[in-house]
Formats: C-alpha cells, sequence, structure tokens
C-alpha cells in the first residue's frame, strides 16, 4: 500500500443503492443562496418594512430550496445517463472456439465507494506519473524489469482477486461484450434494464478506458510499491522516429532483459519489427499479396488517416463518439430518436484505434478464427501491449483538445468535450489497488492531470499528422457530374457490395436551426458531415469502409494519401451472439446473426475546400469503398438506410 498519494475516497456509500454526497456545485449553490437569505433578512428598516422582508426572505428561502434539490438530486431531470456496475446480472460471452466465456468479475469485500481525487496525505497534490512512449522506455533496463515483475504479480494474484490478470482481462471482456446490463437508477445494485450494456461506439468509449487504465495502473504501482510507475504508450501514431510505430520490442521474445510476463503467444508473426504499423491495413489484401506498399508510403499513408481521423474532428461527437442513454440497444432494428437514443456511433479515435488491435491479432489464420488476442475485443485485455496501446489511444484525446482549428470556416472554434448531464453523469463500477470496488462518473475522467498522470511530450510528431497536407486532387479520366450517380433511397435497403458503391449527394448551407444544442454562436462555426445512417452490421463482421468525395473511380487499392479520401470506418466483433460464419463472413443472415446499428460520420468540410468546392448548392459523389479484412472473400453485402449532409 502507498505511503503517500493514495486516493480520498474512502467515505463507503451508507446503502446500495446509495444516497450521492453533495459536490462542489451543491457547495457552491448553497453559499449563494446563504448570501440571498442574510442580505434578504438586512433590507429595510423600521415595523413598515416587515412584511416585505419577510416574503422576500420566504422567497429566497424557497427558490434556493428548489435550486439546490435539483442540483443536488442524483437523477437529474431530463438526465438519463447511463448507468453500469458489475454486481447483479453477468451473462457468459460466446466464442467460436469453446464454451462460452465466463467474464464476470468477483463480489467486493466492501460497500462500494465514490471516486476521489487522488492526493497525498497531507492533502498536497500527488506525485505525477508519467506515461513515456513504450519505444524509449524500453531502452532501460530498470524500467523493463519494475514493469514485468508489475505483472509477473498481478499474474501470480489468485482468481478470486480482482486485481488479478485474469480479472483484468475479465473487466474488458464484460463492459465490452454485453456481460452486464444497464441499470435505472444510481449505485452498483441500482434496478436493472433489460438492455445489455456495451462501452463501445459512443461517447463512453474514451472515458471508460481511460478509467480502466487509471485502476489497472495503479494495481500495477501498488504490487512493485512505486507511486511513480507508470504504464509506457505505444507511439503508434509517430510517423517521425523509425521504430515507434512497430511493436515495441520489449514486449517481444529474445529481449535482453527478463520481459516474459508481458509476452503473448497470440500476435501475428507477419507483423513483427521491421514492420510498421499500417492505418489503412487491409488483411484481405495482404492475404491476396496486394498490399505492397514501402515504408515510405505507409508512413505517408498513416499522416493522412490520423489526418482525418483526428485533426478533422471538430465536434465532440465526431471524435468521441454519438450519445448513448440509457434504455439504448445499437442491436435493435429501431431506436426511439424521441427519447434521444441512437444507433451506435463511434467517433474518430474508437475507429483509428481498432486498426491497431487488428493488426496486432492472429488475422488470417485459420487455426484462431476469434483472432486473438488483440484482434478481438472478447480477448484483447489478455495481452498485456493492449494497455500500452490503449495508453496512446487516452494521449490523443488529451492532444485532440489542443489542435487548433483548421477546419471550420471561422477558423476560432474551441475542442471541448460534451457538457451534458447525460455524458458527464455516466456511471461505472472499477476494483482499485485495495480491492474496493469505486463508483466513477465520466466527469471525473476528464482531466488526466487531475488524475495524477501526463504523457511525455511528443509534439513534434504529432505536429506532422495536425499539419498534413494531402496530395492535390486527382484529374478525373473523363468528365461526369454528380447526377450521374443515383441517390439513396431513405430508409431503403441501401448497399455496400464488394464492389464500391458510390451516391450523389445533395448539400445546403447551414442554418441557425444547426446550431441548435451545439454551443455555438454562428453557423460559420460548425463542421461539415457526411453522414450514413443506421449501418447494418453483424456482431461477427469485420468491416472496413474508406470513403471518397468526387472520386468515383476509387476502389480497394487506391491510395489514401489524397485530397479526396475523408476516411475510414472500421468494425471489430464484440459481444456476439452466434460467432458461426465469423472466419468467412459467409451465410451471415437474418436468422443465423444478429446485427449492429450505426451512424458512420466522416468529416468533409476541408476535404471540399481542398478540392475547390466552395458553393453550398454544389451536389457531390460519395464512394464507399468496403474492404473484406478476412482471408476468404466475404458474400455478404452491407446495408445502411440514409447518407445525407450533416452538421456538427
Amino acid at each position: 500500500m502507498f505511503k503517500c498519494c493514495q486516493p480520498l475516497n474512502r467515505v463507503r456509500y451508507s446503502g446500495w443503492p446509495y444516497i450521492q454526497k453533495p459536490n462542489s456545485e451543491f457547495a457552491a449553490m448553497a453559499a449563494i443562496c446563504r448570501q440571498q437569505i442574510f442580505s434578504s433578512q438586512g433590507e429595510g428598516q423600521g415595523r413598515g418594512n416587515a412584511g416585505v422582508v419577510q416574503m422576500k426572505f420566504l422567497w429566497a428561502v424557497s427558490m434556493c430550496c428548489a435550486l439546490l434539490c435539483i442540483q443536488n438530486f442524483p437523477q437529474r431531470i431530463n438526465a438519463e445517463p447511463v448507468l453500469a456496475s458489475s454486481l447483479g446480472f453477468c451473462k457468459t460471452v460466446p466464442v467460436l472456439r469453446g464454451a462460452p466465456l465466463h467474464c464476470c468479475l468477483p463480489p467486493p469485500a466492501r460497500k462500494p465507494i465514490r471516486f476521489k481525487f487522488p492526493t497525498c496525505a497531507n492533502g498536497g497534490p500527488p506525485v505525477m506519473r508519467e506515461r513515456r512512449p513504450a519505444h524509449v522506455v524500453q531502452n532501460d533496463p530498470e524500467y523493463v524489469r519494475k514493469y514485468n515483475l508489475a505483472y509477473a504479480r498481478m499474474k501470480a494474484l489468485p482468481d478470486s482477486d480482482p486485481r488479478s490478470f485474469l480479472n483484468q482481462w475479465r473487466v474488458h471482456c464484460s463492459f465490452c461484450n454485453e456481460a452486464f446490463k444497464q441499470r435505472e437508477t444510481p449505485g452498483p445494485l441500482g434496478k436493472a434494464t433489460g438492455v445489455l450494456l456495451q462501452v463501445h461506439y459512443s461517447w463512453t468509449f474514451l472515458p471508460w478506458h481511460r478509467m480502466y487504465l487509471y485502476y489497472h495502473e495503479r494495481i500495477l504501482a501498488d504490487l512493485i510499491g512505486d507511486p511513480t510507475f507508470a504504464l509506457p504508450f505505444w507511439n503508434w501514431d509517430n510517423q517521425l522516429d523509425p521504430i515507434a510505430s512497430m511493436m515495441p520490442f520489449m514486449f517481444l521474445p529474445n529481449f535482453p532483459v527478463n520481459n516474459s510476463a508481458l509476452l503473448d503467444v497470440n500476435r501475428n508473426a507477419d507483423h513483427m519489427p521491421p514492420k510498421i504499423l499500417y492505418l489503412g491495413y487491409n488483411g484481405k489484401l495482404e492475404a491476396e499479396g496486394k498490399l505492397n506498399l514501402t515504408d515510405e508510403q505507409i508512413r505517408y499513408e498513416n499522416l493522412c488517416v490520423m489526418y482525418n481521423q483526428v485533426a478533422t474532428k471538430i465536434s465532440a461527437r465526431s471524435f468521441l463518439g454519438g450519445p448513448y442513454v440509457v434504455g439504448t440497444d445499437n442491436t435493435a432494428a429501431s431506436v426511439n430518436v424521441s427519447a434521444g437514443e441512437t444507433p451506435g456511433e463511434s467517433g474518430g479515435m474508437e475507429i483509428v484505434h481498432n486498426v491497431a488491435h487488428e493488426w496486432t491479432g492472429l488475422i488470417n489464420d485459420p487455426a484462431h478464427p476469434d483472432n486473438e488476442d488483440m484482434g478481438n475485443f472478447i480477448y484483447a485485455a489478455r495481452d498485456p501491449i493492449f494497455y500500452s496501446h490503449h495508453s496512446n489511444v487516452d494521449r490523443l484525446w488529451d492532444v485532440w483538445k489542443t489542435i487548433p482549428d483548421k477546419v471550420t470556416i471561422a477558423g476560432n472554434r474551441k475542442r471541448v468535450d460534451y457538457t451534458s448531464n447525460d455524458f458527464l453523469d455516466s456511471e461505472f463500477t472499477f476494483f482499485d489497488e485495495n480491492q474496493d470496488m469505486v463508483v466513477v462518473k465520466i466527469r471525473d475522467s476528464l482531466d488526466s492531470a487531475k488524475l495524477g498522470y501526463k504523457y511525455t511530450d511528443v509534439s513534434e510528431a504529432d505536429n506532422l499528422w495536425i499539419n498534413y497536407e494531402p496530395l492535390p486532387p486527382h484529374k478525373p479520366s473523363q468528365p461526369w457530374k454528380p447526377s450521374d450517380w443515383p441517390a439513396v433511397v431513405p430508409s431503403g435497403n441501401n448497399t455496400i457490395g464488394k464492389v464500391p458503391a458510390s451516391f450523389k449527394l445533395e448539400r445546403r448551407a447551414p442554418t441557425k436551426k444547426d446550431l441548435k444544442g451545439k454551443g455555438l454562436k454562428h453557423t460559420n462555426q460548425l463542421q461539415e458531415d457526411i453522414l450514413l445512417e443506421k449501418v447494418r452490421i453483424p456482431h461477427s463482421a469485420y468491416a472496413r469502409f474508406d470513403v471518397f468525395i468526387n472520386f468515383p473511380e476509387a476502389n480497394r487499392e487506391t491510395h489514401l494519401y489524397m485530397s479526396e479520401y475523408v476516411g475510414t470506418f472500421t468494425h471489430l466483433p464484440s459481444g456476439m451472439v452466434d460467432m458461426s460464419s465469423s472466419v468467412s463472413q459467409s451465410s451471415v443472415t437474418e436468422s443465423n446473426g444478429k446485427f449492429r446499428f450505426f451512424n458512420i460520420r466522416y468529416s468533409a468540410g476541408q476535404a471540399l475546400r481542398r478540392l475547390g468546392i466552395a458553393d453550398w448548392n454544389t451536389d457531390v459523389v460519395v464512394t464507399i469503398v468496403s474492404k473484406g479484412v478476412r482471408k476468404t472473400n466475404p458474400t455478404i453485402d452491407f446495408y445502411f438506410s440514409n447518407i445525407k449532409q450533416d452538421f456538427q
């Protein structure tokens, strides 16, 4: 146990479900109320003003009571945040090979506690942990020994211990694969809904994984008695250092320092150094021998992907993902839009992070149809490299907030997280280094400095993709116009097939109506997007869609480092109900497969300006290139309900 920098979260709930403790907003409101009341009492002199004073006093008391109740009511009016806990209902997770997996977590030995930010025993700020690049710290033998020792001790813990490596894997396996149900009321034993929980495909993705890493790191540090210990980050977006985007050497066999606890047998042997992670990776093309890019081309495409998936995503929705409120089930064929429900909507960061999962796992290996470990959300956290990968994902959330606005016409928009209570009050449980179950809200996760850690500055490498400039627009082989291609049929079975699909997209200028609920003052601060609505994808399917504007000639082998490319969507299997067709992606039908429904968002404003399209009334052609990522040719099509222009 640490002597310093323990989180002061020892106050336990008086019951399950808990009574929420007053927060800083409550205290501030109380102070204002006291000031109002006492100023009312002091107004007026003499008996003639007594009635007026009394009425003002009663008015102030009534208003303050109402405000205090609204401020401190756990389930705020008109707010439906997702509430989740590992207690209560838990189902097994089906896989292709073997029996369904038990991913349920042990019950806590004590009553859950509410999260508090870390601080030293004297009340001062905590010691700041520094997460450093993996390709740098692997040159520090002392660090590698500590890192390996921490995982060795974690793996030696009994299965009944929630800190054990087995249970750390189960945290991800369960929360990310619909083992639990959403809850209607706060607290670890709040009433459960009938809807399964999924922390991917929405605004919960980054905050949940941040707190998962936060406690995982604290457990490792506690096991070796070093409160300064921090996870490394696999700096795979770094195209400046020649080895940064390679699989870090300290996770591989034959490393000069003992690293046995950092190894995992289920990694792609074809992607070991000197291979660099390719963010435009397509396993199907690789299996066909058609993925023949030089390292220089890969690095340039990597810059392009990072630019389109992070730098061009200025709204919280486009970067973090879409809303996720209680009752939302993105496996349902229809959602209640009027109640705030949406299909799954992954943000740009989640989408690009999927590629590193896919690239590291055993894709195209018939002996491993589940693409374990990293290539499948069910197994991913069994590989220690997972936590280093997600450390970089978490770092990029911090970086995103600092990127200047080169996206909107105004050029002065700040990148900020969601501010709605549905987002801020979403709630999850984790086990800490003391084996206590801690209840955490998303609002607790938004500032990494307050959580007591920071990242080594690698801004020189970051700036390469932040300031990326694609190649000039291509010249068409023959003249064409947008009306040469069909528009989609709204709510119809529009197809994304094995052959690239092109559609005409009608555009318009943004109006004040588009500003509603976005916290912006002017329409020129809006980000123009292309939105694919209700794309239907089987749980078990691997999918990748690359999208181009005004380039109907695009195909599976088209390079991404071009002005017409606007982004990528990727989907990895998770929470499968039926894995029977996971390998070949054939025979997945409505009768034997279960589907997810997604909205897929591509930021298009900058690309349109690069293409010289300044008139809002100019229609464009959107080309969707579906790339199978498995060795076997896919025989299924994907369907979507609509494609439209959207403003965020």
